[in-house]
């Protein structure tokens, strides 16, 4: 292993174009490239000795001669040795001062197994996860940082060969349906449908598809739920039809799944990177994580786009199979067009950290990115790893968040502090005390500064539209590991170079730097609304116009801190603060905004979602009797019927197995899974299911989305309940009565023509 001086934000050996890496136990390694000038794709096939951090030697001293000790490299006839990282200074016992080696990782990890048995009085082997004072990688983590490289060097994001695949199937689970279509298109100008309209076609069309991802040989798979729906149907009809599943470049070339403590294992194919957009989409915190909801948002929905319920696709395929042949077309045109904005930040972050591209959609940016970039800057500079801080009895302290407003504010502006916590970090040169090198700073101060030129460069008009998606995705990136920095920092034992104290530091000086923004803004005689590390919104109080709201946010941003910049960071008409971080904004081209959990929910009925929208825009421009009016209309179509048991129903996650519900039913009965229980279906955990109130039935199933056999009563109580709540803070209390009891207005009410919306300042409201 090479250890040369570290370069702690790019690969100190740069070399471009990989696109996947395939280690196994056994030391081989396999590296595929795509040559970012020719587009040719290679293979190059090595092998690379296994590498783990470690206290001390003592589970290898049973080895003996063949354990060679010194503060070197390992040399070429050495089968496993030590290199002694700190032979000339005194090191804490807890820090990692070994670089083991051996011959192979499997060979590495057994014989430290082994010789742990003696040298800690075990009984049993015990599993190498279960062994303190090792600090041990993936092995695909270990080729790139003994070689010094990271993926997608020199690439773009449509330079490597991407595909989308989707399946239609005549049930959810492999065990009761079959394929009848695989829709496969790629970034090389494929675009094709594989059809089995017959069930003694469907082990052809599996076959055809698996020909055809070999014939392609795409490095990126992509689809929107792949890992826990398209992957494993696939898998098991395959094996229904004793089809060997190769989809990968080397070995058998058959796909395994990871359980990494995700909802569902993550597929993993040696030669293919498999990227789910569900993942990225999920880390958005959209209203709806489903593709065409994430379509629309983005805007990549088609013109002409086909909806089709999925238990309306088998029959619309029987009776009207160009519709469903168009229906799949557009999800893999969907999921292509999605996965250029949703995991084009994973695809540079695959630059800087020395991890496979596929699982940095899951991976969480401080343990996930940022850590093996430390772990990375002191292999490479052959010094021992650091020792974790000894622990606190004290929690870390979070940051400030206040609400100082509740109602609805007129012209509003939202101030950012650019990325407060790295830029407190940055400019006061904060990081962990035990981190000799200063790689943590280095590594924030570096990506601060590199994020600013990206951020720069994405909005260059003089660069083509691609360039400008380059740059803005690489700052993307960026921004996730510098504002990761902080949590890192006071994330305790998780973090390995966690430090509770420099983390309180930065969190103390955070909270100053946002009292003097407060401070100063309301000198400037503006109503705060909300502030937290975010940002600042506040109300202008009237319409003082764009530049001059501009203009106070630099007034303000000069009077911080060197290194410390509040920025303009959006306007809008009015907004309606309900709670800390839950708020609706109406911006000035009438886009509405909703956050938080009180306004976007996965769980929300439809047709309490239309009428919230309806009434909040209503609500945002001062108009109550359109409040009204929305509140009659879904109250009068609910009675009337003309809405649709899909409209009313509610989607929920199931969090037992039907085996297990059967254990505890006769002791406690949980609504939503006995619905299920009675409708006679089998379930999972993870499972997710339609339910709706059913008129005399109470909770069921829903199987009917035209039906209109719902509880009318129920869902208009509901409306109340759930929804109109949420307009409670922007109305005088009378007059919320007046507009949602049902009693109507009485002799001595105010008239509903004459109700105005209003705010009111919220005191000492500190969360």
């Amino acid at each position: 292993m090479r250890l040369p001086a570290p370069d702690l934000t790019t690969p100190s050996a740069p070399r471009t174009g990989i696109v996947s890496v395939h280690a196994t136990a056994d030391g081989a390694v396999d590296v595929w490239r795509r040559d970012p000038v020719t587009g040719e794709g290679r293979v190059q096939r090595t092998r690379q000795r296994g590498w783990i951090y470690t206290r001390n030697v003592d589970d290898l001293l049973h080895l003996g001669s063949r354990l060679t000790v010194s503060s070197g490299p390992a040399s070429a006839e050495a089968a496993y040795h030590a290199q002694d990282l700190a032979p000339d200074s005194q090191v804490d016992p807890r820090a990692y001062r070994y670089l083991l080696s051996g011959p192979s990782p499997r060979q590495l990890e057994g014989e430290i197994q082994r010789g742990a048995v003696t040298a800690r009085g075990l009984k049993v082997r015990p599993a190498l996860g279960d062994l303190s004072g090792y600090l041990r990688l993936g092995y695909a983590e270990q080729y790139l940082i003994a070689t010094g490289q990271t993926y997608h060097q020199g690439l773009t994001f449509d330079q490597p060969v991407r595909l989308q695949f989707d399946l239609e199937t005549t049930a959810l689970s492999p065990d009761e349906g079959r394929l009848f279509l695989i829709a496969v298109r790629d970034n090389r100008g494929l675009e094709t449908l594989l059809e089995a309209r017959r069930p003694a076609q469907e082990g052809e069309i599996i076959e055809a598809f698996l020909a055809l991802v070999q014939e392609r040989d795409p490095d990126v798979i992509e689809n929107h739920f792949i890992h826990g729906f398209d992957l494993p149907f696939l898998a098991a009809r395959a094996r229904r039809h004793g089809i060997p599943f190769q989809l990968g470049r080397s070995g058998d070339g058959v796909p395994w799944t990871v359980d990494d403590g995700s909802r569902v294992p993550m597929w993993v194919c040696p030669g293919r990177e498999i990227l789910d957009t569900l993942d990225a989409v999920r880390r958005l915190n959209l209203p709806s994580s489903g593709l065409k909801a994430a379509a629309r948002h983005f805007g990549v929905a088609p013109e002409d786009r086909v909806y089709l319920e999925g238990a309306e696709i088998v029959s619309t395929y029987r009776d009207h199979p160009k519709l469903v042949r168009q229906y799949a077309r557009q999800d893999v045109q969907e999921v292509d067009d999605l996965a250029r904005i949703v995991l084009a930040p994973s695809f540079a972050l695959a630059r800087l950290t020395p991890r496979p591209y596929h699982r940095l959609t899951r991976a969480g940016p401080a343990k996930g990115v940022l850590e093996p970039m430390l772990i990375r800057a002191y292999v490479e500079a052959g010094r021992p790893f650091p020792a974790p801080e000894r622990g606190h009895l004290e929690p870390h302290r979070g940051g400030h968040v206040q609400l100082h407003a509740e109602g609805v504010l007129r012209h509003v502006v939202k101030a950012d502090v650019a990325s407060m916590y790295p830029s407190i970090i940055r400019a006061e040169g904060i990081g962990p005390r035990q981190d000799e090198l200063g790689v943590f700073h280095r590594i924030v101060s570096d990506l601060t500064t590199q994020r600013l030129t990206h951020k720069r460069a994405a909005r260059d008009a003089t660069l083509s539209g691609a360039q400008r998606r380059e740059h803005h995705a690489m700052q993307d990136a960026m921004k996730l590991v510098v504002n990761a920095a902080y949590g890192y920092l006071g994330a305790g034992r998780l973090a390995r170079l966690g430090d509770r104290d420099a983390a309180d530091r930065v969190t103390a000086r955070g909270r100053a730097l946002l009292q003097q923004v407060t401070g100063a803004l309301e000198a400037r005689r503006v109503q705060l609304i909300e502030s937290d590390t975010d940002g600042v919104y506040f109300s202008m109080g009237g319409d003082v116009g764009e530049a001059r709201e501009r203009q106070l946010i630099s007034e303000v941003s000069a009077g911080l801190p060197d290194g410390i910049t509040l920025e303009f960071d959006g306007r809008a008409q009015a907004m309606l603060s309900h709670q800390v971080k839950n708020y609706v904004l109406l911006r000035y081209d009438g886009t509405l905004d909703l956050s938080g959990a009180s306004f976007e929910s996965s769980r929300s009925e439809r047709y309490g979602t239309a009428f919230l929208r309806t009434a909040l825009r209503a609500l945002l421009q001062g108009d109550v009797p359109g409040v009204q009016a929305a509140f009659e209309d879904t109250t009068n179509r609910l009675t009337a019927r003309d809405v649709t048991n899909a409209d009313v129903s509610s989607r929920v996650r199931i969090g037992k197995a039907r085996s297990d519900y059967a254990q505890t039913r006769g002791q406690r009965k949980e609504a939503h899974l006995e619905a299920v229980w009675q409708a006679g279906l089998d379930f999972r955990v993870g499972d997710r299911i339609d339910l709706y109130v059913r008129a005399g039935a109470g909770l069921s199933v829903l199987t009917d989305l035209d039906g209109r056999d719902y509880d009318a009563g129920h869902y208009r109580a509901a409306l109340v309940q759930n929804y109109a709540t949420r307009l409670r803070k922007a109305l005088d209390p009378a007059d919320w009565e007046q507009l949602f009891s049902g009693r109507g207005a009485g002799l001595f009410d105010r008239p509903v023509a004459e109700m105005r919306v209003q705010w009111r300042p919220v005191e000492d409201a500190a969360r």
